[in-house]
């Protein structure tokens, strides 16, 4: 027997929202702002409270987008987290930029705010941090930061739908903010993503990367890019408007439904974690409001303290049916395409993003994947806990 979670959830009546939108003779590619595109942009800017709004192909494509829009130059310097998905990081080396890791906090996995500092330089220009697995980062520690050496705030949102910091949604405090909307996220149009700024450059400058023909002509009004009122700058990064109307009927009848139903299971999870066995609940500091999507539920346990093979333990409860995993993300600079000069992109030197990151290597020693219920499934998270039990018992180390 299987003790899984799939995501995202079947809802009956997506097919025919998008036979619908098919049927309907609305246009399958659209060159412009309009229709779906519009609608998703704007509901997803206002619920920010953000003046701009641009759907990208994919989260990855979002972060790309919002380098580029803050017109960073070959040789500068962006500081980045040195835990999360490498594509935090990733659309840094195709454009020429020095990526200067910082190390994280060991409880949550986040930027530590207290060793960004040390690592600026005359050439550092931007931070770019994530919410790990739903947790917001410290945001007024950066932002203090940012003001106080003039530097711009790029937040990476992919894992944190809705997630808020001192009750205001991660994606309202940097100068642009991106989301994933990728197959695992809250919101999911298979592929996708969707980028938010204020500012009327970056926006400007995002639409002009991967979009061409009438966006840019209805979107851009700075003078100087005229001659790219056609051909932006010669990619295409746009989202299928399929995925936009998915992600919209999410949006609009279930993403804050999931959110509850996310919250009330995980904190039953991690209640009878604690009571019953020897991992612990995944840490939330006192500025989180909301660990909004928990797109990913990750207890901890002192594997080498209390001497458990993690390995064993996940075979072992793999063999019985239940879904736990060793996360595949660990820290980016352990990833070959940041340090070795095999994979060079742009001739850029690699080797000197080569550094210690100790406490995002035990942050990732500690954690392991659990499936992330939604919707009550107290009845299987019991099972969970029995077989964890059991094979602490098995092993020689008694559960609580």
């Amino acid at each position: 027997m299987k003790y899984g979670f799939i995501w995202p959830p079947k809802i009956d009546e997506m097919g025919d929202i998008v036979k619908q939108y098919i049927d309907s003779g609305k246009p399958l590619s659209i060159p412009d702002d309009s229709g779906v595109y519009r609608e998703l942009e704007t509901t997803f800017a206002n619920l920010h409270n953000r003046k701009y709004g641009l759907l990208v192909s994919s989260g990855t494509m979002a972060l790309y987008s919002a380098f580029f829009g803050l017109n960073l130059l070959p040789g500068q310097e962006v500081i980045c987290t040195a835990f999360s998905y490498h594509a935090t990081a990733a659309p840094l080396l195709h454009l020429g930029i020095k990526i200067v890791f910082c190390d994280v906090e060991e409880d949550i996995g986040n930027i530590d705010v207290s060793k960004i500092e040390e690592l600026i330089t005359n050439k550092t220009k931007a931070i770019v941090t994530n919410d790990q697995w739903g947790h917001p980062c410290d945001k007024e520690g950066i932002l203090n930061i940012c003001k106080k050496y003039n530097l711009r705030y790029v937040e990476d949102c992919s894992h944190a739908h809705f997630s808020e910091y001192k009750g205001k949604y991660v994606g309202s405090f940097g100068d642009v903010a991106c989301w994933s909307l990728q197959g695992n996220k809250l919101l999911t149009g298979g592929e996708g993503g969707i980028l938010l700024t204020d500012n009327q450059e970056i926006f400007e400058r995002a639409v002009l990367l991967g979009h061409n023909l009438k966006r840019p002509a209805k979107s851009v009004r700075n003078e100087y890019y005229k001659g790219l009122e056609r051909t932006g700058y010669g990619l295409k990064l746009r989202i299928h408007p399929l995925a936009a109307v998915m992600v919209l009927h999410q949006l609009k009848y279930y993403c804050f439904d999931w959110i509850k139903g996310r919250k009330e299971t995980l904190n039953y999870f991690e209640k009878r974690l604690q009571e019953e066995t020897f991992f612990k609940g995944m840490v939330k500091k006192d500025y989180v409001t909301s660990m909004g999507a928990w797109y990913g539920f990750k207890p901890t346990i002192d594997f080498e303290g209390l001497n458990i093979d993690k390995s064993n333990l996940v075979n072992w409860m793999n063999e019985r049916g239940f879904e736990i995993k060793i996360p595949k993300s660990k820290s980016i600079p352990t990833y070959e395409l940041f340090t070795s000069d095999k994979y060079k992109i742009n001739n850029y030197d690699k080797n000197t993003l080569i550094n210690s990151y100790p406490n995002a290597e035990k942050y990732y020693s500690k954690i392991l994947t659990f499936p992330t219920y939604t919707f009550h499934e107290y009845e299987l998270i019991e099972k969970y806990i029995e077989a964890i039990k059991e094979y602490f018992k098995t092993t020689g180390n008694m559960s609580r």
